[in-house]
């Protein structure tokens, strides 16, 4: 019986090693390329045979002398460490092995985030897709697509979230002419205050619309012969729109407005003008009626045509 209690003694630590088995950091982000090392100890040796080693899908070590033994990676570049356990342990025969797990997460920023377009040009009213490619990044499962829009008075909205090839589909009209969108690559980790970033160019649209006329000539002008007389039809579209007026002279007007410098009665009657490019047109008619030999009375009418 002593001899069996000289035994155990010798064999088995007093103490519990278990509690003594440390790491040097048991939580590890490491940007894709760089150095990393970790070191796991205990603060002396047991008094028993024992084993302390690494444990994991990239690397397995282990010492029968040492107190400490360093895991470590020069440059890591290998995404198998992402999700699987990694772990140093102590082993003592006839006890349970003690472990202590370190959490490793590799990242990388995307080697380009690039922003197109189907079409450089759009007309109104179709779908516009825009596609965003985002190249070489991890880990893919922390990975978000943020899509900003920025309008000309460079007032900026988020869109959505998307995967590493996100596709973002707009209705093209008239507000969207000139606006630039943008995407945006996030890496959200937990040990990281704030998100990685990674953005595209800016990416300007170009939308074709119809004219639609915007300043009028309006009101009632009381003019006798003799007065000048100005009509403005001023049109906003993309294309810029051209201009044709129907006159009672049928004189060839190309200008957004016409302008008289000596009303006389044959220029009584209808005008119309007419703003149209490759989208469409828009109209406006006008009246001046003559009403006395010595005066005319100016009249408004606006009438659409499609």
């Amino acid at each position: 019986i002593l001899i069996n209690i000289c035994l155990e003694s010798v064999l088995f630590p007093l103490t519990d090693v278990c509690s003594t088995l440390t790491v040097s950091n048991d939580s590890l982000l490491v940007e894709y390329g760089e150095p990393v090392k970790v070191n796991c100890s205990i603060p002396s040796e047991p008094s028993s045979v024992y084993k302390l080693g690494w444990e994991s899908q990239i690397y397995s070590d282990d010492t029968v002398n040492e107190t400490s033994l360093v895991w470590t990676s020069p440059s890591l570049t290998k995404w198998e460490v992402n999700g699987r356990e990694m772990f140093c342990y102590l082993s003592v025969p006839n006890t349970e092995q003690c472990k202590r797990k370190v959490h490793l997460t590799l990242y990388k920023h995307p080697d380009s985030v690039k922003i197109s377009s189907e079409s450089s040009v759009w007309s109104e009213g179709q779908m516009m897709k825009l596609k965003c490619e985002i190249e070489n990044v991890g880990p893919l499962q922390n990975l978000t697509v943020q899509w900003t829009r920025v309008d000309q008075n460079n007032n900026m909205t988020e869109m959505k979230n998307g995967n590493v090839t996100s596709t973002l589909n707009v209705s093209a009209s008239r507000d969207e002419d000139g606006v630039q969108y943008q995407c945006t690559a996030l890496l959200k980790l937990e040990q990281l205050q704030q998100p990685q970033v990674g953005s595209s160019e800016r990416l300007k649209l170009t939308v074709h619309y119809k004219p639609t006329i915007t300043q009028l000539s309006n009101g009632t002008i009381s003019l006798t012969q003799g007065d000048e007389l100005v009509l403005n039809c001023s049109a906003h579209g993309n294309p810029s729109p051209q201009y044709s007026w129907s006159s009672p002279r049928n004189k060839n007007h190309t200008n957004s407005s016409i302008f008289i410098n000596s009303v006389q009665s044959e220029d009584q009657g209808q005008y119309i003008c007419t703003a149209n490019n490759d989208e469409g047109s828009d109209s406006l008619k006008q009246f001046i009626i003559f009403y006395t030999k010595h005066s005319f009375n100016f009249r408004q009418q606006t009438e659409v045509f499609h």
